[in-house]
């Protein structure tokens, strides 16, 4: 019937068949945008919201983050900068060199050079169970570029993943490679069965201000950046600070601004930047509430870091979040809810008051 009327209005003098066509066309759709409005007005109806969901670029949706990693494992790392980051409630990544650390506290006395190897496997047990990283800086501090063999290259990252092992109880996840010297097969070789490894980092010594400090700081807000100083002596040692303070009155000012800062370790960091980034996320609005499912293509065993699920939403009073059955952590902002879970895992079921 239809190619009938065409045919029929088309041999008309004075027929617009584009006016036709646009007519017929709105008949047909008009049914379905009825529809469609029909279907919206049942969800509002029904108090069913679907504010915007997203995953958080750092943990709890900070503007930036910050590792401050300590290189060659010296002592007065121990001494100073572990007990410094403790007072601020931070921790950091300090690199060991497995065959240069010493059995005891005598071992160290008797090192006159101090360059590396300052702090005892028993201390950087104490350092582990307390919270900080510690990880791979290579069997002896070779430059692995200089390497002749790939052999060679694996021995220096392999054996001293073994001892860290051993030692502290933890295998690695990370590298620091000596002298910051890595080559395309290095790379490749200290990626296997690892969340990441340093490739940039801003050196901070001797010629180091704390207000050249808190400007980087403000400058990683600003641009939505994780940054990672590469710290040395505290104030004993290789590149040390002028004096102690210079680092201590920069992680206060970090502190005040932990509101937008996250301070964790490389391992924290490096997983969760690598997990976002590999994430796929979707959603399903129910009354009060949603239920999120996450897909992940990276090896749960080496990446375990919560993420932070972000809802924008104002006007919630209360919230409560869970995945598997248990309770996950979350946070009421004037305009967000944020939410702490495992991606890849079970569907967050989320439901909240207002």
């Amino acid at each position: 019937i239809c190619d009938t009327h065409i045919y029929y209005f088309t041999t008309m003098k004075n027929f617009n068949f584009s006016l036709f066509l646009s007519l017929f066309f709105l008949i047909i759709l008009l049914p379905e945008s009825v529809d469609a409005k029909r279907i919206n007005k049942k969800v509002d109806e029904q108090g069913v919201d679907m504010p915007k969901v997203r995953i958080a670029s750092f943990k709890g949706d900070k503007a930036c983050a910050i590792s401050y990693t300590f290189d060659d494992a010296l002592r007065d790392q121990s001494i100073l900068a572990a007990p410094m980051l403790e007072k601020y409630g931070f921790r950091g990544t300090f690199w060991a060199i497995p065959s240069m650390v010493p059995e005891t506290e005598e071992e160290i006395l008797t090192n006159s050079k101090k360059k590396w190897g300052g702090i005892t496997w028993k201390r950087l047990k104490e350092m582990s169970d307390n919270g900080h990283e510690i990880s791979n800086h290579g069997w002896s501090h070779k430059n692995l570029v200089n390497l002749k063999s790939e052999q060679e290259i694996r021995a220096e990252i392999e054996k001293a993943d073994s001892l860290i092992l051993l030692k502290i109880g933890k295998k690695p996840r990370t590298f620091c490679y000596p002298y910051n010297a890595f080559n395309d097969q290095v790379l490749a070789i200290a990626m296997e069965n690892r969340v990441d490894t340093r490739t940039r980092c801003s050196g901070w010594g001797y010629r180091t201000t704390t207000q050249w400090m808190n400007n980087w700081a403000d400058g990683l807000i600003k641009k939505g950046e994780w940054g990672i100083p590469m710290i040395h002596a505290i104030i004993d040692g290789f590149d040390a600070f002028p004096s102690a303070d210079v680092l201590d009155n920069h992680m206060a000012y970090v502190k005040s601004k932990e509101d937008r800062i996250w301070v964790g370790t490389f391992l924290e960091i490096a997983s969760y930047v690598k997990e976002s980034e590999n994430v796929r996320l979707s959603v399903t609005p129910r009354k009060n509430g949603l239920i999120c499912k996450t897909e992940m293509t990276l090896d749960k065993k080496l990446f375990t870091e919560p993420l932070t699920l972000v809802i924008e939403i104002t006007g919630v009073t209360s919230v409560k979040a869970t995945q598997k059955g248990k309770k996950l952590p979350a946070t009421i902002a004037s305009d967000k809810i944020c939410i702490d879970f495992m991606p890849g895992d079970s569907p967050v079921k989320i439901r909240w008051k207002k």
